[in-house]
């Protein structure tokens, strides 16, 4: 891969995520919802695993092949994670959960 590739995709990741983050931390405060933490979670997550990535590529020809087959598999399991944090907010802003009383709840 091209040098300046992996600097666009880097660019090119962070000026998509960043407004992302921005929409989830003011929907978050605004409706004061525990689900967009979780979706904040995945975001953060995804994103670390993305970069480390991109990192990989950048540096696969100096670093060990066991490093590399190690970082992969540790952004795996963090793609792992964040998935679950996805589910969980997914679940919790649900209009199918029930609340304490026994009700379906819809979104506002």
């Amino acid at each position: 891969m091209e040098e300046e590739v992996t600097v666009l995709l880097r660019v090119g990741l962070i000026f998509v995520m960043i407004p992302v983050v921005v929409l989830v931390i003011s929907l978050m405060i605004k409706f004061k919802k525990q689900g967009y933490g979780w979706f904040l979670s995945h975001l953060i997550l995804f994103t670390f695993g993305a970069l480390t990535w991109i990192r990989i590529l950048e540096t696969r020809a100096f670093t060990s092949s066991m490093y590399n087959s190690l970082t992969i598999t540790a952004i795996g399991v963090m793609w792992a994670v964040s998935m679950v944090c996805f589910a969980i907010g997914l679940l919790s802003l649900s209009y199918l959960k029930k609340e304490k009383e026994g009700v379906d709840t819809y979104p506002q």
